[in-house]
């Protein structure tokens, strides 16, 4: 059914990915000298900005650099590929307008294995606020499809009732803006990092009157390890939770073909009927478990696969430039 595509606005979720590049990060350097036989604290080097920007954004970033710690880039752009597979449930499907059937005599329809799958390709653009805090805005594009098998009792047009495999393409197109708050610190040679988010995204798509709005919350920790020539190569863990406002009941219309039998008016061949529909649509768990991986072939560039498991299945493929 057209409006089951309310699901879609999981992917939104990929609104969220860290931008690990945030973790502050403070220069190597020796921690202590020696002064007449006693350990003597040692303050890191300044560190030079790179251009006039970096005074200003991230605010406290010339602070930050004073004190020997990287700040981030202040703004950043990527390129995103999503896909995602993600089971509904559908409850108190009911259907009318073939025949002549209005919605007082609809005849319920129960719709089995549903499923939403997508595929999202887009951007994201934003900038530090912060050393600590970036403010994005993501535009994604949908092509995705609908299935599940409806499965119909029948009554006195439809003696046999049915049961049909079926799949509806959609698609979508999806804003969002954002916030990311992150803190990162050497231990060692490795820097440990933690990311929180909060996202709102509105969708519009073919199949739907009224546009989706959906909030994003999630959380990621991980940690990242240099390689030489400024790489880096890192992995992090997180879960996020998906809050959809406008509630879970869907209307809209659909067409479906009947075979051969199942009707009493074209008994002996198969007939296309349209019909409106109304139906109550959940997903299975608004929380999902993420895990990924992220290179660094240069300080300001990143490379990010992640994975996401347990209520859907997800992969996502990013590429980041920071400057």
């Amino acid at each position: 059914m057209k409006k089951i595509t309310v699901f879609l606005t999981a992917l939104a979720c990929v609104f969220s990915f860290a931008n690990v590049s945030m973790a502050q990060e403070q220069e190597t350097s020796s921690d202590v000298v020696v002064n007449n036989d006693a350990a003597v604290k040692k303050r890191p080097a300044p560190i030079p900005r790179a251009h006039i920007v970096e005074d200003y954004l991230p605010i406290l970033g010339k602070q930050a650099r004073a004190n020997g710690i990287r700040p981030p880039k202040p703004f950043f752009i990527s390129a995103i590929y999503y896909h995602m597979e993600i089971p509904q449930t559908i409850t108190n499907a009911r259907g009318w307008g073939f025949y002549g059937y209005s919605e007082q005599n609809a005849i319920g329809v129960r719709m089995e294995n549903a499923k939403i799958e997508t595929n999202s390709a887009g951007f994201r653009a934003g900038f530090n606020l912060l050393p600590f805090m970036s403010i994005f805005g993501v535009y994604m594009h949908t092509e995705g499809q609908s299935k599940f098998t409806a499965v119909a009792d029948g009554n006195a047009a439809m003696p046999n009732g049915y049961m049909l495999n079926q799949t509806l393409k959609f698609k979508a197109d999806t804003g969002a803006i954002g916030t990311a708050l992150a803190y990162g610190f050497r231990l060692g040679r490795v820097v440990p990092y933690a990311v929180l988010n909060v996202n709102y995204a509105w969708t519009k798509t073919d199949r739907t009157d009224n546009i989706i709005n959906t909030l994003i919350a999630g959380a990621r920790v991980g940690m990242r390890v240099p390689l030489p020539k400024n790489m880096s190569i890192g992995a992090h863990i997180g879960t996020q939770y998906q809050y959809m406002p406008m509630g879970n009941q869907v209307h809209g219309r659909y067409s479906v073909t009947l075979p051969a039998g199942t009707t009493i008016f074209n008994p002996d061949r198969p007939e296309t009927v349209t019909s409106e529909y109304k139906a109550d649509a959940k997903y299975a768990s608004p929380w999902v478990m993420t895990a990924g991986v992220i290179f660094s072939p240069s300080r300001y560039f990143d490379v990010l696969a992640e994975f996401g498991f347990l209520s859907r299945f997800t992969a996502m493929v990013a590429v980041q430039a920071n400057f």
